[in-house]
């Protein structure tokens, strides 16, 4: 399936590029698409589950670009530029490679290596969308990150709409989100977020910038030891912050203290091989010749100890199901106003859609609290409207003129 994807998406970026030459010197494809081509690129890609003979389409389809691309690079220089060539050029790329004899081949994961999905183009008319997926949602385009208000007794209100690529992460894009509402006067003392947008150094950071507090899960142990449940995880160990020394559960002090610059922040305690090697309880601890501890600094240990602690309690949770306003928002916006289907191009122009929808929603919820507006008033009727009624002659009738009663 994933190649039948790639397969449709290179096959739409050159019927784009082939109608891109046709609009601007459409001379210039005669003699050059033949009436296989016509049959490949005359109408929109639509593959379905099923086509026949994928591998020769593949291998046809490359053939196809690489010639097409080498007519427009020898012999229509003023066409290059195009915004179709241009992205037929990126995607062939991406999709094929050429061996030794210069023939476009395939590329597969495990050969020639495919683009992550940061870079990976999507689609040929607008090279900026991304492959975005929330769990087991899946779309093309963007993301939306949506912030509003939720004060119990009023209603709730977007105050913030933040368009990102789909490849950034939550932790990338909460500091701009709090960067719009700090330059809008709108920062709250509490900002209430998913567990994919924190992170203990992010929940330090904003505090001391902003003054707000983040509210959200803080991610759970996942280490191995924690994993099993056995009592060998982090916190079974006895940390001297003055001494830098970490004592653990049998009594042993670790040899090494030090912060690796591939693991900054966090610290890299390293005990000896030979108090591992001898320990009763060595199975239960590591597999290796010596246990080896991280944890952040003393500042956000403690930050990351007392967030996990508080999150356990009822108050917190109670507190926290606020949040869960805004995934009825989020759905709100998809299946109420089509939020992934994007109706323009670019994350500039997607973000005005995203803006727009936002009014919208705030339109909606306000005018649900204003008083109903008063009972239409239908018009007097004219002179003309009033004559034709006192004679009985009949007129067209409109529900914006009254009628006047016969008299």
């Amino acid at each position: 399936m994933r190649d039948l994807t790639r397969l449709e998406l290179v096959t739409e970026a050159m019927r784009a590029a082939l109608e891109e030459i046709a609009r601007r010197a459409p001379h210039e494809l005669v003699g050059l698409v033949t009436e296989d081509w016509g049959k490949r690129y005359g109408r929109a890609a639509r593959l379905g589950k099923n086509p026949s003979k994928p591998k020769t389409r593949i291998k046809e389809t490359g053939e196809d670009v690489r010639l097409l691309l080498r007519y427009v690079h020898r012999y229509l220089p003023a066409l290059r530029d195009g915004e179709q060539v241009q992205a037929l050029r990126q995607i062939f790329v991406q999709n094929y490679f050429l061996d030794a004899q210069d023939r476009p081949k395939w590329r597969e994961a495990e050969d020639a290596g495919l683009p992550p999905s940061a870079v990976a183009i999507v689609s040929p008319y607008d090279l900026s969308a991304r492959y975005a997926r929330r769990g087991e949602t899946r779309w093309k385009g963007f993301l939306a990150h949506v912030t509003e208000t939720c004060d119990p007794d009023t209603p709730s209100v977007i105050t913030d709409v933040t368009t990102t690529k789909a490849a950034v992460h939550d932790t990338k894009a909460l500091p701009g989100i709090l960067a719009n509402l700090d330059h809008r006067n709108l920062l709250s003392k509490e900002h209430f977020v998913d567990g994919g947008y924190l992170s203990v150094t992010l929940k330090q950071q904003v505090a001391r910038e902003h003054g707000v507090g983040l509210v959200g899960p803080i991610r759970a142990r996942s280490t191995r030891q924690s994993r099993k449940g056995t009592v060998f995880h982090r916190d079974a160990f006895t940390i001297d912050w003055d001494a830098k020394k970490v004592t653990c559960p049998q009594g042993k002090v670790s040899r090494r203290w030090s912060t690796p610059p591939s693991l900054a922040p966090y610290v890299n305690v390293e005990f000896s091989p030979d108090d591992c090697r001898q320990c009763p309880v060595k199975a239960a601890c590591t597999r290796t010749d010596a246990r080896k501890v991280t944890f952040l600094p003393r500042d956000l240990y403690n930050i990351q100890s007392e967030s996990r602690t508080e999150q356990q309690t009822q108050e917190w949770l109670s507190r926290y199901s606020l949040r869960a306003a805004i995934e009825s928002t989020i759905s709100e916006f998809v299946n109420g106003h089509g939020m992934r289907q994007c109706r323009y191009r670019s994350e500039e122009k997607a973000h005005v859609q995203h803006v727009l929808t936002a009014i919208a929603v705030n339109l909606e919820r306000i005018g649900v609290h204003l008083p109903p507006a008063p009972a239409r008033q239908p018009r007097n009727p004219t002179a003309l409207q009033g004559f034709l009624d006192w004679q009985h002659i009949p007129r067209p009738r409109s529900w914006r003129v009254a009628t006047h009663p016969a008299g």
